[in-house]
């Protein structure tokens, strides 16, 4: 279920923000990559990761930040967004591999 509650809209969302796992489920579900077993859609882009932010509530210069910061760690696009900040996130908080 979504949540429409506005995200802070001068704020950017990272892995700390109270809805970064409403976030990342949207991100990895049908509206976003549509994760599969074997596969998955992904443009080589950020367009999912900046339209479910944006039906989140985040101003532009909020989005902007939140994809500067996915970008800074290896977060080019929306699949590298679940592979390399998600990931790296559970593994640094006990919730994966490391």
């Amino acid at each position: 279920m979504q949540n429409n509650k506005p995200a802070a809209a001068c704020e950017p969302l990272l892995p700390r923000h109270p809805r970064w796992e409403e976030f990342v489920e949207r991100l990895a579900g049908p509206e976003g990559c549509n994760f599969q077993t074997d596969s998955w859609t992904c443009f080589g882009d950020l367009r999912f990761s900046t339209a479910i932010l944006r039906e989140m509530g985040l101003d532009g210069p909020s989005i902007d930040v939140t994809t500067a910061y996915f970008k800074s760690r290896g977060g080019y696009c929306d699949c590298e967004v679940i592979f390399n900040i998600e990931h790296r996130t559970h593994a640094y908080d006990g919730r994966g591999d490391a």
